[in-house]
C-alpha cells in the first residue's frame, strides 16, 4: 500500500487534491508515460483496503492530463 497525495487541475473541493491508498505505483508509472510519450492509461486503480471497511474492494479512475503533480509516502 502506498499513500498519495494527487494535485488535480480544476479540482473544486478547495484543496485542489485528494489523498488516497493505492495497492501499487502503477498510477505513477501510467504517468511518467503519459509526460514522456503522451500515451494515455484508461483503467481503473486498485485502492488499498482502509482499516475495518465493510465495503468491497475499490477502484478509481483519473484523467492523467488534469493531474498537475503526484506524491507518494511509503507507509511506516
Amino acid at each position: 500500500m502506498i499513500y498519495f497525495t494527487i494535485y488535480l487541475k480544476n479540482l473544486n473541493n478547495g484543496t485542489g487534491y485528494i489523498d488516497i491508498p493505492l495497492e501499487n505505483d502503477q498510477l505513477v508509472k501510467d504517468y511518467l508515460q503519459f509526460l514522456d510519450l503522451g500515451i494515455r492509461a484508461y483503467k481503473p486503480y486498485p485502492v488499498a483496503e482502509a482499516g475495518k471497511s465493510r465495503g468491497g474492494p475499490g477502484s478509481i479512475v483519473i484523467n492523467l492530463a488534469d493531474i498537475a503533480a503526484i506524491v507518494s509516502v511509503a507507509p511506516h
